[in-house]
């Protein structure tokens, strides 16, 4: 039985539709992308990502990616209430949440890392 061409764009837009939630889906399980925080990192950052609040989590998070020995890198999620975590919250929000930006804000970190390690 051979579909018409009408039929089969229908069957391919109700497709698509279904792959669309489904990965969707995946983002929004009912759960935090941070089970677990800390609230100091010491290393050095390569990159951020800061986690609005959405369905499924009732917080905002921040990852670090720390890069590692042998060029290897880890993400590590911070306590948002810690004094660190903050600083770079303010600084994300300052920068007016612009991706291209970011270092600026990893940059103030690790300054103020050498003028804590200097006194």
């Amino acid at each position: 039985m051979a579909l018409s061409q009408r039929s089969c764009v229908l069957l391919l837009v109700f497709v698509a539709a279904v792959c669309i939630e489904l990965y969707q889906a995946q983002n929004v399980l009912g759960r935090c992308s941070c089970p677990s925080t800390i609230k100091f990192i010491r290393g050095n950052m390569s990159d951020f990502q800061v986690l609005e609040r959405r369905p499924g989590c009732d917080k905002t998070e921040l990852v670090i990616t720390l890069i590692r020995s042998e060029n290897s890198t880890e993400k590590i999620c911070m306590n948002t209430d810690g004094r660190m975590a903050k600083a770079f919250l303010k600084c994300w929000e300052r920068i007016n949440k612009d991706e291209s930006r970011k270092m600026e804000c990893i940059d103030r970190k690790r300054k103020a890392e050498d003028r804590t390690s200097e006194d």
